[in-house]
């Protein structure tokens, strides 16, 4: 991770600008308002959580996602603008290894999966990168979360990752660990235990 203290100051920055600046026309837009980024921030304060990345696209509505960081780590927090105001709907918790070390740029919304869409993040161990990494795939409007993680020659999946009605899920997972191994040339994700490579 970055220097906290550089990040600690630029988050404050953000978050003093959300809570005072009047909400702008896109963010209404998007159906939240000042008061709605005043309680999203006022959660993240009260667990002392820096504010990485704040995604709102439209596909998304009417939930956003943060990309937040701790003493423990990573933690990514979905909130959703239900009955007039954003409240918290699904929340990693700290992430443990292989989420050691990481960028916000790996942090992305995914449209396409049907009527869902998907949050993805993905890192690895900061002393093993190209051999310890993995991501993690929440999926807000069926509440459904996935990982899948590699560890030398070992795959490690979310059981649910073997079912046939979650390929489109197992394919979001690969797609974030490729950007994760983007340094590797002709990377291609391993397979889960369970599935066979030419599996679609």
């Amino acid at each position: 991770m970055l220097r906290r203290s550089m990040i600690s100051l630029a988050a404050a920055w953000l978050l003093g600008a959300l809570w005072l600046t009047p909400a702008t026309p896109s963010l209404c837009q998007k159906g939240y308002t000042g008061a709605d980024l005043q309680r999203m921030g006022q959660w993240l304060q009260f667990y002392q959580l820096d504010l990485y990345r704040l995604e709102m696209p439209p596909f998304a509505s009417p939930y956003a996602a943060a990309l937040t960081s701790g003493k423990h780590g990573w933690r990514i927090v979905v909130f959703l603008r239900d009955g007039g105001q954003a409240s918290v709907t699904w929340d990693s918790g700290y992430l443990k290894r292989p989420f050691q070390a990481a960028s916000s740029d790996n942090f992305v919304l995914i449209p396409g999966t049907g009527a869902n869409f998907g949050v993805s993040f993905s890192g690895c161990d900061a002393k093993d990168c190209n051999g310890n990494y993995g991501a993690l795939l929440y999926l807000p409007w069926s509440h459904q979360s996935f990982q899948k993680g590699v560890a030398g020659h070992s795959v490690a999946c979310s059981q649910s990752l073997l079912e046939p009605a979650n390929v489109k899920a197992l394919q979001m997972l690969d797609a974030s660990l490729k950007r994760q191994q983007a340094n590797v040339p002709h990377y291609v994700a391993p397979p889960c235990p369970g599935i066979s490579k030419t599996a679609p």
